[in-house]
């Protein structure tokens, strides 16, 4: 999962580098073909930040319930079942934090789009909400990433233990 994450990483992050940097050529106030490339940049960076966020959401309520459910069966420590809680805990609020941010930018963006008489206010705010959501992801990037990283690490932990006791028990039985 670690590396099908940083792929896909390194292409929302190239994609919101340029989305923001696309609407810099969009002239205040106009539409044209600058204005419908950023719009459609806008929009596949918005789906695809929500997709990547969403998969490691996913990843870690998946992984989570197996450690959990290993850990009942097998009786490992209790420790095993914390540091799953943890590494999904540590970037549960980024995940979260990024689908808002994208989810506010957009409407920004929106607004700046279809408000010709406030243009310029949305404009700005949209900017600086950009801004931030590009910076704020690269951040949440790097923890989602380190926390992957750790759930992976501990995955592969349980499934050792889990083996050696399931190889114990086969050999006892027989």
């Amino acid at each position: 999962m670690h590396r099908i994450f940083l792929g896909l990483a390194v292409t929302v992050g190239s994609l919101l580098v340029v989305t923001l940097f696309s609407g810099f050529l969009v002239p205040s106030g106009q539409g044209g073909a600058l204005h419908d490339l950023h719009f459609l940049l806008g929009l596949l960076t918005v789906m695809a930040t929500l997709l990547i966020h969403s998969i490691a959401f996913t990843y870690f309520l998946g992984t989570g319930k197996w450690v959990k459910e290993v850990v009942r069966v097998y009786q490992l420590p209790p420790w095993v079942w914390s540091q799953a809680v943890k590494n999904k805990r540590r970037a549960f609020p980024f995940e979260l934090a990024s689908m808002l941010l994208i989810g506010a930018t957009s409407w920004l963006g929106a607004a700046a789009d279809t408000r010709r008489a406030l243009n310029a206010t949305y404009s700005y705010w949209h900017l600086m909400v950009a801004s931030a959501t590009l910076a704020f992801n690269l951040g949440a990037f790097v923890v989602e990433y380190v926390s992957i990283l750790a759930q992976a690490r501990l995955l592969l932990e349980v499934k050792d233990q889990a083996d050696r006791l399931r190889e114990a028990r086969a050999s006892g039985a027989a």
